[in-house]
């Protein structure tokens, strides 16, 4: 039986996949399986996966994000849980320094700094997500909205843990933020965060999606934070926090419908912010919007 599991999941994938496995196969670490659950593809993923020694096949009727995650780690035989997005890639010594990094720190959880990918352009995601470790159910409230800066592809886990916490929640009504609820559970059971500061990931940002759509992304955002909020038991102080991130949430989807001239739709979500918010986000529209008069202008 091998050590990790490698999991993918993967819907009309054809475009990237090759590439994302290709990454698995040059690992300098060989104790690894690849489970590829495939959510019902219509295109060539099936073919382009069975083409790939390593790969065990898991085919499954077009369920969800949420189910395909689940049935991934369901189908996991290893000790530990590797995950990889479909159109995302790993750098060649990426399983073998992040699993040397968590035997030496006896982890349970660890991520790891990774690239973004746009345009041709590689940053260090870092930069744009400054990380968390540690006792970081704080950080996963307060910070997520502004910056997600956990990214599937640089997680490995126990399987165990992430198993006694319930896995990725599929009772969830909407299609995103499965990962961000497991994260929140894994946090909740009191377990540390280890970070490892090398990019050892590629993260890719660009193609056709309608994640890209920040009106969609925020109104997802917000149906996960009322889920969560009803669904899951958070301590006083975290209750607290979780209610001011939807009162931010609230106020940031309002903007940004205003920003799109969508005032009707706007206001119900502004009135439920705080004053300090409001004026600052209001700041942040209007010098917006002049800058862009003075360039016109100029």
């Amino acid at each position: 039986m091998s050590r990790v599991s490698v999991n993918i999941p993967a819907y009309n994938a054809e475009g990237f996949l090759a590439r994302a496995l290709r990454s698995v196969e040059a690992q300098t670490y060989s104790d690894y399986e690849i489970v590829l659950v495939d959510d019902g593809s219509t295109d060539r993923t099936a073919e382009i996966a069975r083409s790939f020694e390593k790969v065990r096949y898991v085919h499954q009727d077009h369920r969800g994000e949420a189910e395909a995650r689940r049935r991934g780690l369901e189908e996991s035989q290893g000790e530990l849980v590797a995950f990889l997005d479909a159109d995302d890639e790993w750098l060649p010594e990426k399983l073998e320094r992040q699993i040397a990094f968590m035997d030496e720190r006896r982890s349970e959880f660890s991520y790891t700094d990774s690239y973004c990918t746009k345009g041709g352009k590689r940053v260090r995601y870092s930069k744009l997500a400054p990380s968390w470790d540690g006792q970081i159910l704080v950080p996963l409230l307060e910070e997520w909205l502004e910056h997600a800066f956990i990214t599937n592809n640089s997680v490995i886990a126990s399987k165990d843990l992430l198993r006694s916490v319930g896995g990725f929640d599929c009772e969830a009504p909407f299609r995103s933020n499965t990962d961000y609820g497991l994260w929140l559970r894994v946090a909740l059971a009191g377990t540390r965060f280890d970070y490892l500061d090398e990019p050892l990931a590629i993260y890719y940002r660009g193609h056709k999606s309608d994640s890209s759509d920040s009106v969609v992304m925020l109104k997802r955002y917000m149906q996960a934070l009322e889920y969560f909020s009803s669904h899951y038991s958070f301590p006083p102080e975290a209750e607290a926090l979780l209610e001011r991130t939807l009162e931010r949430t609230n106020v940031a989807l309002g903007a940004k419908l205003l920003k799109h001239g969508r005032l009707r739709e706007a206001a119900p979500y502004l009135r439920h912010g705080q004053l300090r918010d409001l004026a600052a986000k209001s700041r942040l529209f209007f010098n917006r919007r002049l800058r862009s008069m003075f360039r016109r202008s100029g």
